[in-house]
C-alpha cells in the first residue's frame, strides 16, 4: 500500500510540474541533532518553512506514539 501511495505522490508531481517554467522547491533533513534546510525558486523560502513544521510535527507524533507504546507495557518485577 505505501509503495502505490509513493507513485501516485511522483506521478502527481510530474504531472503538477507540466508546462510550468519555473520550478521551486524546499526540504528539511534532519540527521541526528543537526537539522538541514533548503529552498530555492521563487517560493523556496515558504517550501522550506513549510518543511520545518512537518518535520516539527512528525518529531512530535514520534514521541507520543512512543510514549503511549512504553506506557501500555506492563511493568516487570
Amino acid at each position: 500500500m505505501g509503495l502505490v501511495v509513493v507513485l501516485v505522490g511522483f506521478t502527481l508531481v510530474i504531472l503538477g510540474s507540466v508546462g510550468q517554467t519555473s520550478v521551486s522547491s524546499g526540504g528539511f533533513i534532519l540527521i541526528g541533532p543537526f537539522p538541514i534546510i533548503f529552498g530555492t525558486g521563487g517560493n523556496g523560502g515558504e517550501l522550506a518553512i513549510l518543511s520545518v513544521l512537518a518535520g516539527v510535527i512528525l518529531i512530535v507524533m514520534t514521541a507520543l506514539w512512543a510514549r503511549r507504546l512504553f506506557a501500555s507495557r506492563p511493568e516487570e518485577s
